[in-house]
């Protein structure tokens, strides 16, 4: 371990973390974007569209216009020959849903891409498969020369992991959360060190109560975008409920809390260490581990009791329907009151954006394993219609009460918790 007085040295000059774009994603984080473009490039792919196309330019119009009272990011302008993937594709590529594009510019998936936007994989796997698989150095996001860079200093960091560790050991301190400052300007120089993990939480607790002062510690994120692009792994980590967010007053001040309602689940991701294999393998370890599984889980559980007004929701859904809207039971005690257009992203507390479901089934729509098209197609997951199959019908009756344009956002746009 290091001494307290110890100053990290960059292992070459303009050494920093890279996120999956080059460019500042803040927006692209959040699941509902970056897994909604993909639904839309799936949607386009089998016809040979390209990028710069007129259709996939009303695709994202069309998606800009959904999330525009909850994500709040503009894609409507990134259209045409500046279009989003061009700028900012390296993102689908560096998690492994978007194929390395010929010169025709035409869009291309993985087949973990098509996957994911099949809604074969759920989105908790997507997430748990990129904490255990993202690293330093990536082709996708660096250059040749600087992924040597890393090689010939021997430094392969797998960013997701270690952020994810120092939460659960600094949790152990009774303070588990990290502040964007505190990646920045201890973290990553430390990641240039090969520091063991004693010594990032060691830094950190050092830091916090005046005990060192960082002064000749090398900025690793010199560049006017850098902080925010680095700041976009604790961002990833916070759309997918591993932390939770807390605003300050400035970026560099906020805060991230670690989740611990999900830290036997973290351990066992954490516990699986990197192997050499396709993303394909990784969903089918995952599975088999029921990770994926346990989180899902906990977070609908934290999300019900979390949710403001639920109980009037819940009377109120209940009162109007009396049954599940899929399996037709009625009994109160086993009942749940669902969103259709998730509360996180605007969704209303009415009977319109509400469905009566038994606990398994509001389990499985919220996880993203069942969905409800505005037509009342119902559609299970892989892994759901193994159990389910026999027994959930694959199509439902929809009052004229229940919103069609929240089931159509929901089916266009989410993919589960």
């Amino acid at each position: 371990m290091f001494a307290q007085n110890f100053v990290p040295k960059v292992p070459f000059p303009n050494f920093k973390w890279k996120w999956a774009s080059l460019q500042c994603t803040e927006g692209l984080n959040d699941p509902v974007v970056l897994l909604g473009v993909l639904f839309r490039m799936r949607k386009l792919e089998p016809k040979g569209v390209r990028y710069s196309s007129e259709e996939f330019a009303n695709e994202l119009r069309e998606l800009s216009n959904d999330i525009k009272d909850s994500v709040g990011v503009d894609l409507a302008r990134r259209t045409g020959q500046r279009n989003l993937i061009r700028n900012s594709g390296q993102y689908w590529r560096a998690v492994g849903l978007l194929a390395d594009g010929d010169r025709s510019g035409r869009i291309q998936l993985t087949d973990f891409g098509r996957r994911v936007a099949d809604h074969d994989i759920s989105q908790t796997e997507f997430a748990a498969i990129t904490i255990q698989t993202f690293k330093l150095p990536n082709l996708q996001i660096q250059s040749a020369d600087e992924c040597q860079l890393w090689i010939d200093n021997g430094l392969i960091i797998y960013p997701l992991r270690l952020l994810l560790s120092i939460f659960r050991e600094l949790q152990k301190h009774g303070q588990g959360y990290i502040t964007t400052e505190e990646l920045i300007r201890i973290i990553i120089p430390l990641a240039g060190c090969k520091a063991e993990l004693a010594d990032y939480v060691n830094f950190i607790l050092w830091f916090r109560v005046g005990q060192i002062t960082l002064i000749g510690w090398p900025n690793c994120a010199p560049g006017a975008n850098d902080s925010r692009i680095a700041r976009e792994y604790l961002l990833f980590l916070s759309n997918y409920g591993y932390i939770i967010r807390k605003e300050q007053n400035t970026r560099m001040d906020e805060q991230y809390l670690y989740n611990y309602a999900l830290d036997s689940e973290i351990a066992a991701i954490l516990a699986e260490q990197p192997y050499n294999e396709s993303l394909q393998q990784a969903v089918e370890r995952i599975r088999i581990a029921d990770v994926a599984a346990d989180i899902e889980r906990k977070r609908v559980e934290i999300q019900r009791t979390a949710r403001p007004n639920q109980a009037r929701f819940r009377k109120e859904v209940l009162a109007v329907y009396g049954r599940c809207i899929i399996t037709n039971v009625t009994m109160p005690e086993v009942l749940e009151a669902a969103h259709i257009k998730p509360f996180k992203y605007k969704g209303e507390d009415t009977v319109a954006n509400g469905f009566p479901m038994r606990m398994d089934i509001h389990l499985l729509f919220d996880a993203g394993h069942l969905r409800i098209s505005d037509t009342g197609e119902v559609q299970l997951s892989t892994r759901a219609r193994m159990d389910y199959g026999a027994t959930i019908p694959p199509k439902i009756y929809l009052p004229d009460l229940t919103s069609r344009e929240f089931l159509r956002w929901r089916w266009d746009n989410y993919n589960g918790i």
